[in-house]
């Protein structure tokens, strides 16, 4: 079973010894995340790359590291150790799994290696020069992955708890069938296929002792301590229907308890197969204000789904809000770096000043939610994109994702394991 982790701030490292011919250095820290073929700005990561950053890998991957040649430095040697999880926070650092030489190509130095791992694995970086951390400049850094995977995959849509209908009176049935069609079409240009979605009930699984009542509405967040309902990801396989355990796995829960949250998923997940990041959480409901409660339309509801699948994916929102720029530790860290995704530079100190915001901030740093605002009296020209932030006011504006993106989420389908 896959497990996505992630690091709060630095930690310090458990360390296992390694034996080798030449001078080890073990990353001193990962506190920043580096993603395959992530195109957004992070100043960060190339400040950290030579004493440690954190590196996903994903079996037969193909990956590419690159990064400008400094003239007044030799190519460094990129060390890659693998990291074990030891909490949610904290890794032991086990053995080196390449030390690699660069090549020079354009005034680049590039770095390439395969991913013989079984499963879905994590890496931390270190840069060495003469036995040392190496000192030079890391700019314009470039982490490229490749894979050979179905383009095909499915989805599982799993109601936890009661399902209280929609603000349009749509049954469960009805819905199931509108996410199918607008799933199938939104992601159908970029080559990805879904083929089917099956709906499951949280309460028919017995191995969780009846956890989850169909008669009573599941509030995330407050239901259970497990914010991303992540026991319900990978329904339980069988040898009748393996399909269904490598599928996407799609949570509807009632509602979220965050004001204005729609749903959320973390970043980068891909995670097909159960576990942490193994899912996407969707409410039919939310709370305005704190208290109000406003159901969803099956639309808006669906769209939702889409927005966070596109997360799942690896897409950041089109304009990243406040909330975002400081978990990322990274000012620079202002968009998708996607080039036909425009950018609202308005919009981050509009929702700096937001009440919504100040709610936000209080989200785990892994969730890039959906949020609604009320109309704040400036024109994004993101506004209709699918991963803007803020919902449109009517979702038949939203429009279909980009060239760029649906390209870019093809890239990542292939490389994630399914």
């Amino acid at each position: 079973m896959a497990s996505l982790f992630t690091l709060s701030g630095c930690e310090l490292f458990e360390t296992i010894s390694s034996s080798s011919d030449d001078v080890s250095l073990k990353p001193l820290d990962a506190t920043f995340s580096i993603y395959a073929n992530d195109p957004a700005a992070n100043d960060s990561l190339e400040q950290h790359l030579s004493t440690g950053v954190l590196m996903r890998v994903f079996p037969n991957g193909q990956y590419t590291l690159s990064f400008d040649a400094d003239s007044t430095h030799e190519a460094p040697k990129l060390q890659l150790y693998r990291l074990i999880p030891k909490t949610s926070t904290t890794y032991i650092i086990g053995n080196r799994t390449r030390s690699l030489e660069a090549t020079d190509s354009a005034g680049r130095w590039v770095y390439h290696f395969d991913c013989q791992e079984s499963d879905l694995a994590f890496w931390g970086t270190s840069l060495v020069e003469d036995g040392e951390y190496y000192s030079g400049e890391v700019q314009n850094l470039r982490f490229e992955g490749s894979g050979s995977n179905s383009l095909h995959f499915k989805v599982n849509l799993i109601v936890a708890g009661s399902y209280d209908g929609t603000q349009d009176n749509v049954s469960l049935d009805s819905l199931s069938r509108l996410m199918l069609e607008k799933f199938r079409s939104s992601f159908a240009a970029g080559g990805a296929v879904v083929d089917t979605l099956y709906l499951h009930y949280a309460s028919e699984r017995t191995d969780l002792s009846n956890f989850y009542p169909d008669n009573e509405p599941w509030l995330a967040g407050k239901s259970s301590d497990d914010y991303f309902v992540s026991e319900l990801g990978g329904w339980p396989n069988s040898d009748a229907e393996p399909d269904i355990y490598n599928a996407l796995d799609i949570v509807l829960v009632h509602r979220i308890e965050k004001t204005g949250i729609l749903g959320y998923s973390a970043l980068f997940s891909g995670n097909f197969g159960g576990g942490d990041g193994s899912t996407v959480v969707i409410g039919t409901h939310y709370l305005e204000n704190n208290s109000r409660e406003t159901s969803q339309s099956a639309l808006q509801i669906v769209l939702t789904a889409i927005h966070e699948s596109g997360h799942f994916f690896g897409l950041r929102h089109t304009t990243s809000t406040t909330t975002e720029v400081s978990n990322a530790l990274d000012k620079s860290n202002v968009q998708d770096g996607l080039e036909d995704t425009p950018h609202c530079g308005a919009l981050i100190p509009l929702l700096a000043n937001s009440e919504v915001s100040a709610d936000y901030l209080d989200m785990p740093s892994e969730v890039m939610p959906r949020i609604v605002l009320a109309k704040m009296g400036v024109m994004c020209p993101d506004a209709l994109n699918p991963m803007f932030p803020i919902s449109a006011d009517d979702p038949e504006d939203t429009e279909a994702f980009t060239e760029d993106q649906l390209e870019f989420m093809a890239k990542m389908l292939q490389l994630y394991t399914h």
